[in-house]
């Protein structure tokens, strides 16, 4: 356990702002004109710091990856493995493989459709709402009632954003909840695949590879937005047309030299530079661990459970490439937190804050870090049953269908977000989505496996209806057959669930179906527990706002800028084009080329690169994308680019707004960046000289490229 007491509290974040460090809002790049020059920024700071100005307005978000767009046209660039899911896998079968093919659409009319609640999001406004979230608050507002209050004030403040279906309002913490902003965004429903590689180039080295350098990966697709013809915001339609972008990314032929500037703006998921000492020190010794038996098992569990015959094998495809890679991420963690001595630098750097804590910090300042330790403390000791509660996705949608009929017996106002009916289109598409995408066979597999670990843990930890309900405390019989019993529901697919999502509430309480019964007799407790977590929520909060709020304080001593942790939200972060050695002797190129491809090629995947292509490459067709310095043509390069998670399919552009290149990835050796800049640490990102010759020589995708603004 660790202590509870101030002068043992070690804060995890870092003291020294790097030239590359930091995933900034735009608005905070005015502030940083001279570090911008410095790295060799020739452009005018204010189209960076302002939404409605070029090359911004042209960055768009997948929910989930980053994206630009390329044309006036609505085609949209971004990485090939943000499209896997909703494009590849959607319109992929047995018969015909996207993923093996790949996909050029040589017409607009041949482009295909996406899955169902696909969407591209483009941010329309960004403003600090913190007075209204939090307005009817003090410091003495009990835990619940402040939960409440935030969660009614966030619901009033969304309904008057969302003035039509097209805008989509979210309001976004920063900085844990000491601050909220309003996201406004312009939400695209009408996307359709244009352009993806044969696998061979798109995870070309596949998991072997990931996280890894030197990197051959030809990590890019190409999408398009379309709009009804009176350029409103419609689902797909034949008779829809192409969005009009006015403002859009050229793409460089050129490309980038040897510590050339660059920028990357996108949306980055999650970092954890602001912490608490204890949230890190858990995360390495025991949370890291945990999460990677976690991973590696459920890994396991898709290979043998899934199959190419049933379709099994292709459904569960992107779970699994999920699971692939932040399994190896984590575990790149946590060998980077051993070899950069993380928790031992920390430490030292920590002096500096506590002699700061220790001079200025008030008495009630202290009582609050003490309260936000101990709470961080208890919620750490619950992490793991959490982890292996649930688990089941049939059950999941189940409960989460019973809920929405509960719901659905209140005024809107009074839903619970989730629940209202601005989210019931997002209800739906979930459930279509479950045609590609789930397997009842294979998800209880999954679910059996799983309870097995959670049955072993401490009672005190589990939930004791669902734990009854599921006889944990009973032989290893009795409890497989009690999970038969719910997996004989007739509810199992995307069909039937649509069906129980139209059923009352009272048809569903007077149903016997053994899975709608199971959602019923969980209910109440699944509520108590959420209460209770909004409760702890609330109360983190506070606490968490009061920490930060010291934290800038410190900042501001220093005449350092302190940046919010990446939270999903359009940032910027800029650098250079730069080599890296990471061990004596070794050096990591700024560039990979073509010829790497063969010397890698085994003809068995994932380096089964195709005769086409290697023909190609012996042949030195290099066309107008040569570049002499590696004497070939660039596929890969390294920069000082700080992203993280979400930044995949980030336009990575120069001083002129070009593109050239799309950030997809980080190297393995510097990951545990999430946590702690590292100066090493070094952005992948796919050349846009590979993207252009790839089109052009291999695909001889003429339409594509004509459409392009290419420079030279």
């Amino acid at each position: 356990m660790i202590k509870k007491y101030l002068f043992v509290f070690v804060l995890f974040f870092s003291f020294n702002m790097f030239a590359d460090e930091g995933m900034w809002e735009p608005y905070q790049m005015e502030l940083l004109q001279k570090e911008l020059r410095a790295s060799g920024y020739k452009g005018n700071v204010s189209n960076v710091s302002d939404l409605f100005k070029h090359p911004m307005s042209a960055i768009v978000s997948l929910g989930g990856c980053s994206a630009a767009f390329v044309s006036n046209q609505g085609l949209i660039a971004t990485n090939y493995h943000c499209i896997e899911g909703s494009y590849l896998q959607f319109n992929s079968n047995a018969e015909t493989d996207l993923f093996e093919t790949g996909f050029v659409a040589r017409t607009k009319d041949a482009e295909k459709r996406s899955a169902p609640g696909a969407r591209v999001y483009v941010t329309l406004e960004s403003s600090n709402i913190t007075k209204q979230v939090l307005d009817g608050l003090t410091d003495d507002t009990k835990a619940i009632d402040r939960a409440k209050i935030i969660e009614d004030n966030k619901k009033e403040i969304i309904k008057k954003c969302e003035t039509s279906d097209e805008v989509e309002c979210r309001v976004r913490s920063f900085f844990s909840g000491e601050t909220y902003k309003l996201e406004k965004v312009l939400k695209l429903k009408d996307i359709r695949l244009v352009y993806a590689p044969p696998a061979y180039i798109g995870e070309y080295g596949g998991e072997i590879d990931n996280w890894m350098y030197p990197r051959h990966t030809g990590d890019f697709a190409l999408l398009r937005a379309y709009t009804a013809k009176d350029g409103s915001i419609k689902e797909y339609n034949e008779d829809n047309i192409p969005y009009k972008s006015d403002s859009f990314l050229k793409v460089s032929a050129k490309g980038v030299n040897e510590d050339d500037f660059v920028m990357v703006v996108g949306y980055p998921g999650r970092t954890n530079r602001t912490i608490t000492f204890n949230e890190i020190e858990w995360d390495l010794k025991i949370g890291f661990h945990e999460t990677v038996k976690f991973l590696k098992r459920g890994i396991e569990l898709m290979e043998e459970n899934t199959n190419q015959a049933d379709g099994s094998k292709l459904k569960y495809r992107g779970l699994k490439s999920g699971y692939e890679n932040y399994y190896k991420k984590i575990s790149g963690q946590i060998d980077g937190a051993n070899n950069f001595k993380l928790i031992e630098s920390e430490k030292i750097k920590w002096d500096e804050f506590l002699q700061f804590v220790k001079n200025e910090a008030s008495d009630e300042d202290k009582n609050y870090l003490n309260a936000l330790l101990d709470l961080i403390n208890q919620d750490q000791e619950k992490s793991i049953a959490r982890r292996y509660y649930g688990n089941s996705s049939l059950i999941s949608q189940a409960k989460t269908l019973y809920r929405n009929a509960v719901e659905r017996e209140k005024i809107d106002a009074e839903r619970k977000p989730g629940y209202q009916d601005r989210d019931q289109e997002r209800m739906i598409n979930r459930i279509k989505r479950l045609s590609y995408s789930f397997d009842p066979r294979v998800d209880q597999a999954i679910f059996k496996d799983r309870l097995m670990i959670y049955k072993d843990i401490d009672p005190s930890l589990r939930r004791p209806v669902y734990s009854k309900l599921l006889k944990l405390d009973e032989s290893e019989e009795t409890i497989l057959n009690k999970i038969d019993d719910i997996y004989s529901t007739q509810f199992k697919n995307s069909e039937s669930f649509s069906e129980m999502m139209t059923m009352s509430l009272d048809e569903l309480n007077n149903s016997d179906d053994p899975l709608i019964l199971f959602a019923k007799e969980t209910f109440d407790e699944s509520m108590k527990y959420e209460e209770e977590s909004e409760e702890r929520g609330a109360k983190r909060q506070l606490l968490k706002s009061k920490f930060i709020g010291l934290l800038k304080k410190y900042y501001k001593s220093s005449n350092k800028q302190l940046y919010a942790d990446a939270n999903g939200t359009l940032r910027v972060t800029y650098g250079n084009v730069k080599a890296v050695s990471l061990k004596d002797g070794l050096t990591y190129e700024s560039f990979t080329k073509l010829e790497g491809i063969p010397q890698k090629h085994t003809g068995e995947e994932p380096f089964n690169a195709s005769d086409k292509l290697l023909n190609l490459i012996n042949k030195k067709d290099y066309g107008d994308y040569y570049y002499e310095p590696v004497n070939s043509v660039p596929v890969n390069f390294l920069s000082t680019l700080d992203i993280t998670n979400g930044n995949s399919g980030s336009a990575t552009i120069n001083s002129d707004f070009e593109l050239v290149g799309l950030a997809f990835d980080g190297m393995l050796e510097t990951i545990i960046a999430d946590y702690k800049y590292i100066p090493e640490a070094r952005t992948i990102s796919v050349d846009s000289r590979y993207f252009l010759w790839t089109l052009d020589k291999l695909e001889n995708a003429d339409n594509i490229l004509e459409e392009l603004s290419v420079t030279n």
